[in-house]
């Protein structure tokens, strides 16, 4: 769906079932359409390596986890602008 239909931000956890938050950055950064995709990592791991990864694809952001709304709020302000 992302392919053909415009969005602003991806909100993605990196520990998924088939795929890792990292491999899906990759993956939208070398797609056209979605390249300059705001990106916002979720992540258990405070991991360095894991962000500077990730900061070499295009992060824009990250999370870790457990996380508040205003932490998250102030994120993607930080990535899409004021939010109202």
């Amino acid at each position: 769906m992302m392919m053909t239909a415009p969005c602003h931000l991806v909100i993605s956890d990196y520990n998924m079932p088939k795929i890792d938050g990292i491999q899906l950055l990759r993956a939208l950064r070398q797609h056209g359409p979605t390249s300059k995709v705001g990106f916002i990592l979720v992540t258990g791991k405070g991991d360095k390596a894991l962000i500077d990864e990730g900061k070499k694809w295009g992060l824009n952001n990250f999370l870790a986890k457990p996380f508040s709304v205003p932490q998250l709020k102030t994120c993607i302000e930080a990535v899409v602008g004021k939010l109202t």
